[in-house]
């Protein structure tokens, strides 16, 4: 029989946020140039139900499944639409194609065992939120996207 020990787990450091850093390449290699403040992702694998008759519990079977997540930071670039768009304006009768990047989150935290790379790929941002405050606060800027793959690079 298997038995898990989780006290060797208990010694071991977490990774911390200043142990990774975050890059998006593009069309044109590197883009949205800057660190994040926060980046989540999210793997969903939404899995369908299956009755038989006579039966109260349900057979799972796969589903789809969804990669999302979100990238967080302050404002600092004004040419947000050139890049994700290709053109510097929407309008009505514009003809949009979106780009796709690659957002890679970089592990490198030597002293805690944990080295390596998550790649999110084909990402598509599906939404941005910029958030003007008055005073002195930092206008944020959070870009909402989904990947059609991930892998551990």
């Amino acid at each position: 029989m298997f038995e898990f020990d989780l006290q060797c787990f208990a010694d071991q450091a977490p990774v911390q946020g200043f142990d990774v850093s975050i890059s998006v390449m593009g069309p044109n290699g590197p883009q949205f140039v800057g660190e994040y403040q926060e980046m989540e992702f999210k793997i969903q694998d939404e899995d369908e139900e299956y009755w038989l008759t006579g039966r109260r519990t349900a057979m799972l079977l796969d589903g789809d499944i969804k990669i999302t997540g979100k990238l967080k930071r302050g404002w600092i670039d004004l040419d947000l639409i050139t890049q994700i768009y290709g053109q510097s304006s929407i309008r009505r009768d514009s003809y949009l194609t979106s780009a796709r990047f690659t957002i890679t989150a970089t592990i490198d935290a030597t002293f805690k065992g944990l080295i390596g790379r998550i790649a999110l790929e084909d990402c598509k941002f599906n939404e941005i939120n910029i958030a003007i405050k008055a005073g002195k606060g930092v206008v944020s800027h959070d870009m909402s996207f989904r990947a059609e793959g991930i892998a551990e690079a």
